[in-house]
């Protein structure tokens, strides 16, 4: 009996998980995007806080959490309320709900049709080696500034009064002098995944010869 239980409730778990996912992917209706966001936040949060990614997490792992979370409730409404039905029927039922569970969690495995896939994701990581080679170090600011215009990107200009920390990320670290200019930019993009968004942060520092002598352009993560 336990082994019928167990099966039917991972074929629901896993049958649920990919419905909502394949609901909130064609979904154009912001109350129901909402609705259907918070069915996969059991299983997201906590799998997001375990592995800390720097990029995106893994989709197969989001999935999976969400998918054990929902198979343990099943499992419990199962334990509850079908303790009368017999054997038979239980290996039935679990029969039964297989081969749609399968369908389901294969539709989720096409990335189109999955929001958990990582968008936009190509065409930032362009985005950025192409404004990285647009402002080599040296670059003058007037050339400086008239890239980013081209590019349609609105900066702040200012100039540092005395020495100041612009930046400090786990991989850079930028300090500004007195003296300095620094242009600072923040683009918005399309590119994320389920839960986080990403924006392109620009720091760029010129020194007294109006000479580019540090850069930051790298994207931003962006989680609720």
């Amino acid at each position: 009996m336990t082994k019928y239980k167990v099966a039917i409730a991972l074929s629901c778990g896993a049958g649920f998980t990919s419905l909502v996912l394949l609901m909130l992917n064609l979904s154009s209706v912001s109350a129901l995007s909402t609705l259907l966001t918070a069915f996969l936040l059991p299983g997201g949060i906590p799998a997001d806080l375990v592995l800390k990614p720097k990029e995106f997490s893994p989709p197969f792992v989001i999935f999976a959490a969400n998918a054990l979370v929902y198979s343990g409730v099943a499992y419990a409404g199962i334990s509850v309320f079908c303790r009368s039905i017999v054997v038979e029927k239980m290996r039935l039922a679990a029969l039964r709900l297989l081969p749609p569970a399968v369908i389901l969690v294969g539709l989720t495995c096409i990335p189109v049709l999955n929001p958990l896939w990582p968008r936009g994701m190509a065409e930032l990581t362009k985005q950025e080696k192409d404004l990285q080679a647009a402002l080599p170090m040296g670059v003058g600011l007037e050339r400086a500034r008239a890239v980013l215009r081209s590019k349609g990107i609105q900066f702040q200009e200012t100039t540092e009064i005395s020495q100041a920390v612009l930046l400090d990320r786990q991989d850079k670290s930028i300090t500004a002098a007195a003296g300095d200019r620094v242009i600072s930019a923040r683009v918005e993009t399309d590119a994320g995944q389920f839960l986080c968004g990403y924006d392109m942060e620009v720091v760029l520092l010129f020194g007294p010869d109006e000479k580019l002598k540090d850069q930051y352009i790298h994207r931003l993560r962006l989680c609720p």
